[in-house]
Formats: C-alpha cells, sequence, structure tokens
C-alpha cells in the first residue's frame, strides 16, 4: 500500500507542476452574490428561488467542485433524502417500499424510468453523473404534472441541448487510490455546437470510470484469497443529441443515451472473516455477487413555441436489461434447508435421519449449516454451492404532449397536458442448484424424488419464477397559476388517469413445490389534485403552503404453491390476495424562500405533514418461502428540511443543508382479516419507517490567488443520523423481529478538495472520508437463526486528482 500511495504522489507532482509552467496566470474574479439556477419542475423554466416547491438543484459545476460521481453522493448533501446503494432505492421524506410499484419517480428529461417490484430486487437504474445541465430533486407528491411513481417525490436528470450558437467543450478525467484496496480512474468528454448557424446543432459524449474495489473474496475452508478486491464496478456511458431548428420557433431534437455498468461484486463482507478497525475486509460467499445493468434511451422533442402557446412532445423508449445475483443462492438455501432439518417447519414432514444428524448422533438437533465464519457440512463431498440470478427487463414506451402559456409574467398562467405510458417488464428469479441431489441424500438420508417429490428442472434449477408485466397509463393532466394581485398568486392543478396492469406467471422447480402458474390483472382510475398559495411579498422573500396528492399504480400476486397453505391458514386467509390497489400519499407542506444580505444568504426552509394510506406491502410466508403484496397499514411523515448558501465576504462560502424526518406506522397492521392468537403484526403504531431521522451537511469554500492563478480550498462534512430501523427487523413484537440486528449507527464524514485553474483547465486534488470512518452498516443475515452475518461500510479514504476542462 506504501508503494500505491507514492506512485500515485508522484504522478500528482508531475501533473501539478507540468500544468503550472503551461498555462498563463487567470486572476480570480470578484463575486456578485450567490449564483442562482434556473428549474423546470413545474415544466417550465423558473428561478429555483421562485417555485413554491421544496427543490434541491445542483448544476454540473456544482456536482464538479463537490466531486460528486453518482446519485448516493448527491443524497449525502440533500436533506430528508435517503439510498439504498443496493436496490438503488430511494427514499424521500420517508416514503419508500420495496413491494409493488415505485415510489420515487426517476426521470432523464422527461422519460420516467423507475421500475415496478414485479419479482424479487426489482432494482432501478440511475445515470451517470457525467455531462448533466443540473440534477432536479423534488421532495413531496408529484401527482398532478409527474404522475404515477412520485408519490414521495422525483428525481430529474437534464441532460444539455444542443446549442445552435456557440460551441462548448467539457471534459473530465481522475485518478484516485483507496486506503487498502484499488485505484480508480475515470475518463470522459463532450462537445457540442452548431452545425449550421441558428439551424443545426449537435452535442455528443462519452465517458468510462473504473472503481477499484476494497473487499477481498476468500475461501472460507482455508482462506485463500480467491479475488482482491473484488468490488469493483466499471461504468461507460454515450450519449448524443441533434437539434434542427426549420423555422424560428420550431425545434426538434432526436436523442440518444446509452449506459452500461458491470459490478463484479457486491460491497458485503463477513464479519466472521473481516476485521473493520484494520481494513481487512472479506467475503467468503462463494458465487460472484454481479449486478450487470445497461440501458439504452431514444428520444425525440419537438417544441413549437408560438406567440402565445407553446407545444412540446417529448416521445421516447427505454429498454433495460438487468442481470443480478440480489441474494446468495449458497446462503440462502442452507439458512433454509436449516429450517427443513429441524423439522417444525417441513411442509413433507421430513426429519434429519441421515448425512449431517448422523455426523453429531446423540445432539438434541442438528447444528448449524452456516457458521459465523463459513459452511458447516462436515463429510459431505465436495464444496456445496447454489447461484441465484435475477434477470430484469424493461421496455418502457412514453408519449408526453403538453400546451402551455408563454409569458411567466401573464397573470394567469397555465399547463394542459396528455400521456401515454406503456411499460413492459418481465422478471425472471432462479436458483441453480445441481447439487441438491447429493444434498438432500446427506441432510435427510432420501433420494431428492422422494424427498422434495420434484426433480431438478433441466438445466439444474431448483426453483424458477417467471413473470412477465405490462403497465399501461392513459392520463390527462392541468395545471394553472392565477396572480391575484402583484404579490399573491393561486396555484391548482389535478391529473386524471386510467391504469391497467397484468401479467402472466409461472414456476417451476423443487423448491416451488413444483409447476405453477397464473394470471392477473387491476385496472384504476386515480385522480390526484393539488393546490396552493405563494405571497411573494418583496423580490427577495416567498412565503407559500400546498396541499398535493401522489399514487403509484396497484397490482396482482401470483398464485402461492400449495406448501404456503399452512402459514396462510395462521393468518387466517384462504388464499393469497389476488390484487392489491394504488396507495397515496397526501401532502401538507409549507414554505419559505429568501435571501438577505443583498443577496448573500440564501435559504429555503420547508415544515410537511404526509400521510400515507393503504401501503403496498410485501408478506413473507416462511415455510414456503414465497412472498406476496398487499394494501396493508398507514403511516405518517413528518418533518422539516433546511437548505441555503452563504457568502460573508467574496472569497468565503458557506453552504448548508438540514433534514427531519418523522416517519412511523399509525395502526397496528396484520396480514389477515382479523388478529389471530399467538399471530404477530407486521407493524405496530410508533414503529418507524426505514431510514434516518436527521441528515446534515455543511461545506466551506476558500477562494483566493495562489501563484496569481485562481485557487480554492474546500472542506466538506456530511452527517446521516442513527438508522430508526433495520428494514423492519428491529422493533420488538413484529413478526419480522430479529433479536440479532442493530440499527445503523450515525455516519460522519468530512473530504477536503483543493483546486487551480490552468486557463480552461481546473486541477483539483482531494481526500475522501479523511477519517477513515468505517461504521458497520446494514448488518444482516439469511434470518433470525442464522449466524452468519453480512455487512458493509463507507468507502475507505480515497485520495485523487481531478483534471476538469470546460469551454
Amino acid at each position: 500500500m506504501a508503494t500505491r500511495f507514492s506512485t500515485f504522489g508522484l504522478l500528482t507532482a508531475a501533473s501539478a507542476l507540468a500544468f503550472f509552467y503551461s498555462a498563463p496566470p487567470v486572476m480570480a474574479q470578484e463575486s456578485t452574490g450567490i449564483e442562482e439556477i434556473t428549474v423546470t419542475a413545474t415544466r417550465r423554466a423558473e428561478k429555483i428561488d421562485k417555485v413554491p416547491e421544496s427543490i434541491s438543484a445542483y448544476s454540473t459545476e456544482k456536482m464538479d467542485t463537490l466531486g460528486v460521481k453518482d446519485f448516493a453522493d448527491l443524497a449525502k448533501y440533500t436533506p430528508g433524502v435517503d439510498y439504498d446503494p443496493y436496490s438503488h432505492n430511494i427514499s424521500i421524506r420517508g416514503i419508500e417500499s420495496d413491494a409493488g410499484s415505485a415510489t420515487t419517480g426517476v426521470y432523464i428529461d422527461d422519460t420516467p424510468i423507475q421500475i415496478r417490484n414485479l419479482g424479487f430486487n426489482s432494482n432501478d437504474t440511475l445515470p451517470a453523473i457525467f455531462d448533466l445541465d443540473r440534477v432536479e430533486i423534488l421532495r413531496g407528491p408529484q401527482g398532478t404534472l409527474f404522475g404515477a411513481g412520485s408519490e414521495g417525490g422525483t428525481i430529474r436528470y437534464i441532460t444539455p441541448q444542443p446549442s445552435l450558437t456557440d460551441f462548448s467543450e467539457y471534459a473530465r478525467g481522475e485518478v484516485s487510490v483507496t486506503q487498502d484496496g484499488a485505484p480508480s480512474y475515470e475518463l470522459g468528454g463532450a462537445i457540442g455546437g452548431p452545425i449550421v448557424e441558428d439551424t443545426l446543432g449537435f452535442r455528443v459524449s462519452a465517458w468510462g470510470r473504473h472503481d477499484g474495489g476494497y473487499v477481498d473474496q476468500v475461501d472460507s475452508a482455508n482462506g485463500a484469497t480467491d479475488q482482491s478486491n473484488t468490488n469493483y464496478v466499471n461504468t461507460y456511458a454515450l450519449r448524443g443529441a441533434v437539434t434542427w431548428a426549420p423555422t424560428s420557433a420550431l425545434t426538434i431534437t432526436p436523442a440518444i443515451y446509452m449506459q452500461q455498468r458491470k459490478q463484479n461484486n457486491l460491497d458485503d463482507f463477513w464479519l466472521g472473516l473481516s476485521n473493520v478497525d484494520s481494513g481487512n475486509l472479506n467475503t467468503g460467499t462463494p458465487e460472484q455477487m454481479q449486478d450487470d445493468d445497461s440501458f439504452y434511451l431514444p428520444s425525440l422533442k419537438m417544441d413549437y413555441a408560438g406567440r402565445d402557446v407553446e407545444v412540446i412532445s417529448d416521445t421516447s423508449f427505454f429498454k433495460r436489461k438487468e442481470s443480478v445475483n440480489g441474494y446468495s443462492g449458497t446462503l440462502y438455501n442452507l439458512s433454509y434447508f436449516q429450517q427443513l432439518v429441524d423439522g417444525d417447519s417441513d411442509p413433507w414432514g421430513r426429519k434429519c435421519v441421515a448425512g449431517l444428524c448422523a455426523a453429531y448422533a446423540g445432539m438434541a438437533s442438528p447444528p448449524p449449516l452456516l457458521l459465523a465464519d463459513g459452511l458447516n457440512l462436515p463429510g459431505y463431498p465436495g464444496n456445496y454451492i447454489s447461484v441465484a440470478t435475477i434477470n430484469n427487463e424493461q421496455k418502457n414506451f412514453t408519449q408526453e404532449v403538453r400546451l402551455q402559456s408563454t409569458d411567466p409574467n401573464a397573470r394567469f398562467t397555465w399547463i394542459v397536458g396528455a400521456f401515454y405510458a406503456l411499460d413492459q417488464q418481465r422478471s425472471i428469479e432462479a436458483i441453480n442448484d445441481p447439487q441438491l441431489p447429493a444434498l438432500t441424500e446427506y441432510l435427510w438420508g432420501e433420494k431428492m424424488h422422494r424427498a422434495w417429490k420434484e426433480k431438478l428442472l433441466p438445466n439444474g434449477d431448483d426453483y424458477i419464477n417467471d413473470t412477465d408485466g405490462h403497465d399501461e397509463q392513459l392520463a390527462g393532466f392541468a395545471n394553472a397559476t392565477f396572480a391575484i394581485t402583484d404579490t399573491l398568486k393561486i396555484q391548482g392543478g389535478v391529473r386524471a388517469a386510467l391504469t391497467h396492469f397484468d401479467f402472466n406467471n409461472y414456476a417451476d422447480g423443487p423448491q416451488d413445490f413444483g409447476y405453477e402458474n397464473g394470471k392477473g390483472k387491476q385496472n384504476e382510475s386515480p385522480v390526484t389534485p393539488m393546490a396552493g398559495i405563494t405571497w411573494q411579498f418583496n423580490p427577495d422573500d416567498m412565503v407559500y403552503a400546498t396541499y398535493s396528492q401522489g399514487y403509484r399504480i396497484g397490482g396482482a400476486n401470483a398464485p402461492t404453491p400449495p406448501a404456503c397453505n399452512g402459514d396462510l391458514k395462521k393468518l387466517g386467509l384462504s388464499s393469497a390476495p389476488d390484487s392489491y390497489n394504488s396507495d397515496t400519499v397526501t401532502n401538507y407542506e409549507a414554505g419559505t424562500k429568501d435571501k438577505f444580505f443583498d443577496n448573500r444568504l440564501e435559504a429555503q426552509a420547508s415544515v410537511f405533514y404526509l400521510d400515507w394510506d393503504n401501503i403496498q406491502q410485501n408478506n413473507y410466508l416462511p415455510t414456503c418461502g414465497i412472498q406476496y403484496t398487499a394494501n396493508l397499514g398507514k403511516a405518517v411523515s413528518k418533518g422539516f428540511d433546511l437548505q441555503g448558501d452563504w457568502l460573508p465576504i467574496d472569497s468565503l462560502d458557506f453552504d448548508f443543508s438540514l433534514g427531519y424526518v418523522d416517519a412511523y406506522y399509525t395502526t397496528s397492521t396484520f396480514a389477515g382479516p382479523k388478529p389471530k392468537p399467538k399471530v404477530q403484526p407486521l407493524a405496530l403504531p410508533g414503529e418507524p419507517l426505514p431510514g434516518s431521522k436527521w441528515t446534515a451537511s455543511l461545506g466551506a469554500q476558500y477562494s483566493t490567488n495562489w501563484f496569481g492563478r485562481e485557487s480554492y480550498i474546500r472542506a466538506d462534512y456530511e452527517y446521516n443520523g442513527r438508522a430508526t430501523t433495520a428494514g423492519g427487523g428491529t422493533f420488538p413484537g413484529t413478526s419480522d423481529y430479529d433479536p440479532g440486528l442493530t440499527l445503523n449507527p450515525p455516519t460522519n464524514q468530512v473530504s477536503l478538495r483543493a483546486g487551480m485553474q490552468f486557463g480552461e483547465l481546473n486541477m483539483a486534488l482531494f481526500v475522501n472520508n479523511l477519517l477513515n470512518s468505517r461504521p458497520i452498516l446494514d448488518l444482516n443475515h439469511q434470518d433470525q437463526y442464522t449466524l452468519l452475518y453480512e455487512a458493509h461500510t463507507l468507502t475507505p479514504r480515497t485520495i485523487g486528482i481531478t483534471a476538469i476542462y470546460r469551454n
């Protein structure tokens, strides 16, 4: 490791000297105040301080200054936002669920790309942070303008549009090294401008990044290292767009966006094989826990700006394919078989009569199949391994047409539109377990067909669940603002939709207890209103109050196999529900946006109360290992967020954020129609929803001239409070309570960055996670009886250099 840092230091010094002597000096410019950012959260361009919503927006320049590489970095600076690095689920103000449809809308320009939880581990994809105009994070339900799936909020990745008048160039390169890990590097460039002045323009970009790993994959049997720094990631992105203006009023912009992300192994490590304090992180999972994710997005935007009315049409087709080992088939199978070996929950009544039991004759019950540091199969012939894969596919067509007024200063401004989407999604979950016959004889002393009543599928799978679903929606929406006076405005809007969902499913294999097939559908007609009032009592100060609603589309369930009947009977159910309905979030919000001291202090704050009703949740049936989705329970979320920028002197800039979210269930929630003796509830009043109550960030940047060049030094601090729950498993008295789980501790991160300008080139040295904080995060195991625990931690201290060229 010393060699890595020494080599990196030499490269850094050489690069800095080369650029220092190759460019003329540039004097620092005096600040004229805090730069404002323009957003399109209301589907029209407005200054962020004039939009009566709680919004965080980050320009590409700001993200470069912060060193942002992905949404996980943005979440650290954004109040009220939590991000799950595994599922890529985004929680805004506590609204997040791993069941049913998405709770947070994710958009690339005007194309929604969020995924439905159709099967198991339906992960969202997120665009890379490169060559973006900005990222907008809209907190609170956005059901009127953005429709289904935006009940907690909306994330918008806005790409740069081709210019018909000016050329621009942008490039970014970076090299870094992670303590106790491997180097990372990236390189990307973008260029755009007119082909024919005022008539035809283009923009193209290409980017690639390698994130080095810091977790080693080892053989748990002998401790040998199979692959060092195994959790590395490679990401590549390409984008191209052309704008044609046949007339001064009409522009036509076809574009294509492609991205590929390949993660070699997850960031999880085994606690029994690791020493977190010394930075020795190891995983003994024998499979490669890969995540291969790629998409392409062709789109066509047409914009006709007349004298009084602007007409905008957006057409797109989003195609994505993900293949992920979302969980370890080896660990899952052994933990599940452990319960069957014990005999109490085995649907076929099998008992442990040979193999493992024979090796431990006389014991009251068989020993664990999984110990803290590995597999426990004494006398088993060979090394047991089973691979679980999940393949998700999306094919989403969307068409939106909007008409809107063109004069932003008119007393009455309006927007009306129509939206159509057809989302085709397929989820295939499979467990490949060719050793199941041998393991069955080892555990139960029986041939497989006798113990399981089924044979392996021809390719060696012992479980497959294949679901093909279709979401279709047709919606009309309208939103209008009327200025009662020059300072007082009222706003109202509504969206009415017709939604349809259907699916075809088949499942097979011993772990599904034989072949099953089924189909289902759900039709609904949700209506989501909003209303608000805004008082701009002077040019620098505004207060507002808003009422809004959001929803996500309902769905249907595949049939459960007969082996699940015992679990359902305990809940008072004869069968799992065929379908589930939409759930809704109602938001009451009040906020203020202000500027002080001649635009040297800018702040926005809001308080909110959210009512989440009819929540779509999963219910897991432990005997058969199957889950279904139902509308179960109610919750509220209340809190506030604050963010701003302060420029006390021209050379010193502070930016800050503070968020508080208190989200919890308000009712006792049971899976069955009525509580039964000894049946624990899924949720209890006061049980918190996943997330952290407190988040905060503080950044300080000092700008000066060093050696006659514009330079800066910046420090950032991010705080994430103690987690409220570990997926529900830490709340006593509920059905998923697991005494072995612990809450995520508070996390604190400090980063430093120092940059210097050389003409159009900015060179910056940085240190992320300066104090090398290594908390144990997301502690988990397969079930409450499994001794093998996994977790992950923050990326260790990383030192690097970034070069950014912008013209």
